[in-house]
This record gives structure tokens, C-alpha cells and sequence, in this order.
């Protein structure tokens, strides 16, 4: 009877981590229409070449502001003193997290995992490893804010970082991405092993 209650207890957790997914992309698709719905009827703000009197705003500082194509933030004193001094969250680094699906919001979603074999392991020393079956790909140094529950991971091998929203249980893990580092259409779903993933 304990086994049965457990698996439909595991079966309903996933259940439930799934709809929740749902109704965030349902929510997200929601406002994005309404928005774009109320801004239809508005007309565009007007700007001269001279400093506007009501905003003070100067147009030529505007233009000089660039977007960046791909942020990122390599490992400096800083964030390494935060990365090395933090105290484990062993939620996170206690297993080898294997990618189990992943799912962005700007493309179709796919039929079968495009992370297959791809898995990540939070150190508690602070340090990270990324990799491929029994390959380790990409390694660096992440800083997890136990407060915001937000984990940062900044490489040593690539020129890449990103920060993800942490929401874990005892048998999965769920980055959903920021927009600190453009990771914000992403939501990946990872789920606790003991040992690297095998090639099928």
C-alpha cells in the first residue's frame, strides 16, 4: 500500500510541476495580447533631436545605447569570493542533475529532449561541470541566492553565464531563465541521478 501511495504521490508532483508550467505560458500569452491590444489605440511618443522639456530625455544619449546581442559575465574577484564562501544547498549538489526536457517560449516545442545525455553538477565548493554522456563540457562557477532562490552560473571555458529561477523537490530540478542574461524564454526541467547519463 506505501508503494502505491508513493508512486502516485511522484506521479502527482510531476503532474503538478507540469501544469504549472502550462499556466505560466498560458498567463505569459495572455498579457502579451492584452498588451498588445491596449497599445494599438495609443500614438507614439514624439522626440526632437534636442533634450525633450516635459521628460528630459536627450535623444543622442538613446541612440548610444546598445543592447547586447548575448550579455554575459566572466568570473570576477567578486563573484567568486560569493561562489566560494557560500554555504551548499544540498538540494542542488547532492546529485548529477540529467536534462530531462527543456522548453522555450519564442520556439515550437519539441517532440523528443534536444538535451538528451546533457547533465550538470553543482559542487559544494561552489564550482560547476556541464557535459555530454561521460564528457564534461563546460565547467565554471555558479552562486546561488538562497533568499531570491536564483542560481548564477558564470563559465571558465565559454564565453557564457546565465541566471535561473530555482524551484526543486527530491526528484527534479526546474530552471525557468531570467532576463539578466537573456535566458527568459527558457524552462528546463532536470531530474536527480546518482551517476552520468548513458548513451541508448
Amino acid at each position: 500500500m506505501w508503494i502505491k501511495n508513493k508512486i502516485f504521490a511522484d506521479s502527482l508532483s510531476n503532474k503538478v510541476i507540469i501544469m504549472n508550467g502550462i499556466l505560466r505560458i498560458l498567463v505569459v500569452l495572455i498579457l502579451g495580447f492584452g498588451a498588445c491590444k491596449s497599445d494599438k489605440n495609443k500614438t507614439p511618443p514624439v522626440l526632437s533631436e534636442q533634450t525633450s522639456q516635459e521628460d528630459n530625455i536627450d535623444v543622442r544619449k538613446l541612440q548610444e545605447i546598445k543592447t547586447p546581442t548575448q550579455p554575459f559575465a566572466k568570473i570576477d574577484a567578486p563573484f567568486k569570493d560569493l561562489s566560494t564562501k557560500q554555504k551548499p544547498y544540498l538540494m542542488l549538489t547532492d546529485s548529477i542533475w540529467h536534462f530531462y526536457f527543456a522548453l522555450s517560449l519564442k520556439e515550437q516545442a519539441p517532440k523528443k529532449n534536444i538535451y538528451e545525455g546533457e547533465w550538470i553538477d553543482f559542487l559544494e565548493n561552489g564550482a560547476y561541470k556541464k557535459g555530454l554522456y561521460d564528457q564534461t563540457t563546460d565547467s565554471g562557477l555558479y552562486y546561488y541566492n538562497s533568499n531570491s532562490k536564483f542560481v548564477e552560473l558564470r563559465s571558465e571555458v565559454i564565453d557564457s553565464s546565465s541566471e535561473w529561477d530555482v524551484r526543486v523537490d527530491p526528484d527534479a530540478l526546474l530552471l525557468i531563465g531570467t532576463a539578466k542574461y537573456n535566458n527568459n524564454p527558457w524552462q528546463i526541467k532536470l531530474m536527480r541521478r546518482t551517476l552520468f547519463p548513458v548513451r541508448k
